[in-house]
C-alpha cells in the first residue's frame, strides 16, 4: 500500500511539474508576442551602446528587447487570469472559424507577420534635438563651395547620376530623386574617411572630391550637395555637436511614402534589409532623409547626437 501510495505521490508530483512548466511557457510566449511589436516601435530612439566585437554589437538592442520582455513576464503574471481568459476565448473563436473555413490558425500568423513588418517598414521621424538652432560655422564658405562648382563637378555628377536604376520604373516627376539616389550610391560605395590636420579644418572643392573620393564629413556632405544640386535635387547640410551630413528634400506625406517603398523594395533592398528608415519634417512639413556616408542606403540610422545647426544649400 505504501508503495501504491509513494507512487501515486510521485505522479502528481510529475503532473504538478508539467502544469508549472505549461504554465512558464505560456507566460513567456505571451510576453514575447506581446513584445515584439513595442520593441521594433522603440529601438530606433534607444541611444546607441555598440560593444568593438567582430562588425560591432548592438547591447542597447538586447538591453531594450530584454527590458520590455522582462516588464510583459510581470504584467502576464500578475493578470495571469485575465491573460489566460483571453487566451481560452481566442482559442475556442480561432477553432470555430477554422471549421467553417472563414479564418484559420495560418491567416492569424500571416497577419502577425505582417503587422511587424509594416512596424519596421514604417519611416522614423526623428525629432530635431536642438530646440535653437545656433548659427552654421562657416555658412556662407560652404554655400560658396557647393555653388561654384566647376563644370567638372556637373560631368561627374551627370555621370554618377545615371550609373545606377536606370531599369526602375518610375514617373516623370522621380527622375531627380532616382538620380540623386544614384549619386548616393556611386559616391557612398567609394568614400573613405580622412580625417583633416591636426587642430586645423580644411574644407575640400567637391572638384577635389570627386578626384580623391576621400575626406572628412564636411568634405563628404559638400560634395554629396554640390553633385545632387547640379541634377536638380535640393539638400541642405545639418550640423550635430561632432558631425556633418547632407539631406535631401523628399517633399510630403505620399512623397515620403513613395521614397520610402523604392528605397526598400526597388534601390537598397540589400543593404537595407528589415531596418526602418529615418527623415526630419521641417516646419513647413516637408520630409528630409538623410545621405550620410556613414550608413550604406539613404534614411539610415542617424548618429546619436544634438542638432546645432542647418544650412540649405
Amino acid at each position: 500500500m505504501n508503495g501504491m501510495a509513494e507512487q501515486g505521490e510521485q505522479e502528481q508530483q510529475v503532473v504538478r511539474a508539467g502544469d508549472r512548466m505549461a504554465h512558464v511557457v505560456i507566460v513567456y510566449l505571451v510576453a514575447v508576442l506581446l513584445t515584439l511589436p513595442l520593441f521594433i516601435i522603440l529601438y530606433p530612439f534607444v541611444p546607441q551602446l555598440v560593444l568593438p566585437l567582430g562588425d560591432g554589437v548592438r547591447v542597447d538592442h538586447m538591453i531594450t528587447f530584454g527590458a520590455i520582455l522582462l516588464a510583459f513576464i510581470v504584467l502576464v503574471r500578475k493578470f495571469q487570469v485575465v491573460v489566460y481568459g483571453g487566451l481560452i476565448a481566442g482559442m475556442v473563436a480561432l477553432t470555430l472559424t477554422s471549421l467553417f473555413g472563414t479564418y484559420g490558425f495560418g491567416d492569424l500568423y500571416r497577419d502577425y507577420a505582417g503587422w511587424l513588418a509594416t512596424l519596421r517598414e514604417a519611416a522614423v521621424n526623428a525629432p530635431l534635438a536642438a530646440k535653437k538652432l545656433a548659427p552654421f560655422h562657416d555658412a556662407e564658405k560652404l554655400k560658396a563651395l557647393v555653388s561654384d562648382s566647376d563644370g567638372t563637378v556637373r560631368k561627374e555628377a551627370v555621370r554618377m547620376a545615371t550609373a545606377n536604376f536606370t531599369n526602375v520604373k518610375v514617373g516623370a516627376d522621380e527622375f531627380t530623386l532616382i538620380q540623386s539616389l544614384s549619386i548616393f550610391k556611386e559616391i557612398n560605395s567609394r568614400w573613405r574617411y580622412v580625417s583633416d590636420v591636426k587642430g586645423g579644418e580644411y574644407f575640400a572643392t567637391p572638384a577635389e572630391s570627386i578626384e580623391l573620393m576621400a575626406g572628412d564629413c564636411d568634405d563628404h556632405a559638400l560634395l554629396m550637395a554640390a553633385c545632387i544640386k547640379a541634377v536638380g535635387g535640393e539638400v541642405r547640410l545639418v550640423r550635430t555637436e561632432g558631425h556633418v551630413y547632407p539631406e535631401l528634400l523628399i517633399g510630403d506625406e505620399a512623397h515620403l511614402e513613395r521614397a520610402g517603398y523604392l528605397i526598400r523594395k526597388e534601390l537598397f533592398t540589400k543593404e537595407v534589409g528589415d531596418a526602418p528608415l529615418y527623415h526630419h519634417t521641417d516646419a513647413d512639413g516637408r520630409h528630409w532623409i538623410n545621405l550620410d556616408y556613414t550608413r550604406p542606403y539613404p534614411g539610415g540610422e542617424l548618429m546619436n547626437e544634438r542638432i546645432v545647426g542647418i544650412l540649405p544649400i
